[in-house]
């Protein structure tokens, strides 16, 4: 189960990925795609809206608090302690995830290294959020995949910046639902 939640992990996260301030949230998605493809998640990550980063560090943190959890911490964000977790950047949790999760899935970081994302347009979701959808091409084991996402990014003090997608939240749901199970 934790293989297949490591490959949700980078599918639902890389969306949230935004590009240096751009004319338009199309070339942040297209900036992003390029990102991925050279895997600088550090970079990325301060591109990512703090509000988000902060949101993404509350989702993970009461299932690493939980007894045994602690290879869960090293497993997904590469930290032995919660002490350690908890004096880490947000900005370094995200790209520890990220890294991480690459990392731990043989050929993922390879079929990432073939992403080609092609923004399709975006759709307003409020006054400053804008929805991009893109479609992004990889190759896994030499066949093309292709995908279709929502891309979420709010503009903000003059820029682009990613956020959480639903589904990340979702994920992270499961995942505390996981560990409470195995408390009870």
């Amino acid at each position: 189960m934790f293989r297949h939640l490591q490959v949700a992990a980078i599918m639902l996260c890389w969306p949230m990925i935004p590009a240096r301030a751009q004319d338009s949230p199309e070339v942040a998605a297209k900036t992003l795609g390029e990102a991925m493809k050279v895997g600088d998640w550090a970079a990325a990550a301060r591109l990512m809206h703090p509000r988000a980063l902060k949101q993404l560090r509350s989702l993970f943190e009461p299932m690493l608090d939980a007894p045994g959890a602690e290879q869960l911490g090293a497993q997904l964000f590469g930290v032995s302690s919660n002490a350690e977790l908890a004096s880490t950047p947000d900005t370094v949790l995200f790209a520890n995830l990220m890294r991480t999760v690459l990392n731990q899935q043989a050929g993922l970081a390879d079929a990432m290294r073939t992403a080609i994302v092609t923004p399709l347009g975006h759709v307003t979701g409020g006054a400053d959020t804008v929805l991009v959808v893109t479609r992004m091409a990889l190759t896994v084991e030499g066949i093309m995949i292709s995908q279709f996402d929502v891309m979420p990014f709010i503009y903000d003090d003059g820029r682009w910046w990613g956020l959480l997608k639903a589904d990340i939240t979702n994920m992270a749901a499961m995942l505390q639902r996981s560990f409470g199970a195995r408390r009870s």
